[in-house]
């Protein structure tokens, strides 16, 4: 369906998609006021660093000005780490403050931020950075992660990752509306407000899962 569908409707056709007997015979008026919305959404499938050259982010700084000029309404970027595989965004933090710079109308998402691999101060500080660069734009889909050598970065949460996502990301959350909360330091707590202080109130979040019913219920 993704290709028959959205490369379709990418190019401009027309699509008619047949009902079942059922709906024929009870027809529902459409909804003027919906329509469907188009993210660039990149995920990085090569698999050898040589097939990169040096222009190895033009597909994401020139795809990303394209959907800003042609009425897109985001550009998401993963996160990935020490593997060929998605080799190119280890930080989506650092690819949209790049992007914040070129782009005026786009929203900058996360898809996904791998929480348990990082401080939820730094989180929210780098994500605040990114938010004033592009004047309000910024959004997190959140992910406990997949691939346990990613985990070198912060070992002590791969057992139960899910868990440290959902706390970690609240506090992200309360930081972000500018509470002031205390962390452990090398001599005690230490009560933390961080900064810069972001243009947006309150931070968009998602949840990213593969599948898991309990992550939907825990989203919800």
């Amino acid at each position: 369906s993704v290709l028959e569908l959205f490369w379709t409707l990418a190019r401009g056709f027309t699509i008619v998609l047949y009902a079942d007997a059922v709906r024929q015979q009870t027809p529902r008026p459409a909804d003027p006021s919906r329509r469907i919305e188009f993210g660039f959404f990149y995920w990085n499938v090569a698999t050898d660093e040589s097939q990169y050259d040096q222009n190895k982010y033009r597909l994401l700084l020139e795809g990303a000005r394209f959907a800003d000029s042609h009425g897109f309404n985001s550009v998401w970027t993963p996160e990935r780490h020490f593997a060929s595989f998605g080799g190119l965004f280890p930080n989506p933090s650092v690819t949209c403050a790049a992007l914040a710079t070129i782009t005026s109308n786009v929203s900058l998402r996360a898809g996904s931020c791998v929480v348990p691999l990082h401080s939820p101060i730094r989180i929210a500080e780098e994500w605040a950075v990114v938010d004033n660069l592009s004047n309000g734009r910024v959004g997190l889909s959140i992910a406990a992660g997949w691939a346990p050598p990613d985990f070198a970065i912060k070992p002590e949460n791969f057992a139960d990752a899910k868990k440290v996502m959902f706390e970690s990301t609240a506090l992200v959350q309360r930081l972000w509306r500018g509470e002031t909360i205390e962390f452990p330091g090398p001599t005690g707590m230490v009560p933390v407000r961080t900064l810069p202080r972001p243009i947006q109130k309150e931070l968009p979040v998602w949840v990213t899962t593969a599948g898991n019913i309990d992550t939907f219920v825990q989203a919800a």
